[in-house]
């Protein structure tokens, strides 16, 4: 076998290795191979819903009004009409950008989170809790 046949036959071994290990991959969940799957599910289970001012926690959890509610690919809505990307920091607190660039930090603690800064649509005032599952 001439050593161009036996680069050919290895590159082709080497692809087949790569796709059945591709296509094995993609039959797993992505929070089985996340090791963060639990703290991504803690955010995108459900709505986190505004208690502070009181304005319906509970119309929140429901439809979305004065709530964030967290995909787990990365993107949130806020109040049915804010929409933008949202990532864990280092502290277990969530940085946010909207679709018109506004980057804000949302500080979590416990079942609770609370902006650092007022922005145009979110006041420091404000304070999130997560809803029921």
């Amino acid at each position: 076998m001439s050593s161009a046949l036996r680069r050919g036959a290895v590159a082709c071994g080497a692809l087949a290795v790569l796709l059945s290990a591709t296509t094995r991959s993609s039959a797993v969940e992505p929070q089985e191979l996340d090791p963060n799957a639990d703290v991504i599910r803690r955010f995108t289970a459900t709505r986190w819903s505004m208690i502070v001012p009181d304005k319906d926690y509970e119309g929140g959890c429901v439809v979305g009004f004065l709530a964030f509610s967290f995909s787990p690919t990365g993107y949130f809505t806020f109040n049915n009409r804010i929409h933008g990307s949202w990532r864990i920091d280092e502290l277990g607190n969530l940085k946010l950008r909207t679709r018109d660039g506004v980057l804000f930090t949302m500080l979590v603690d416990g079942q609770n989170m609370r902006s650092t800064k007022t922005i145009e649509f979110l006041r420091r005032t404000m304070i999130f809790q997560r809803c029921p599952e």
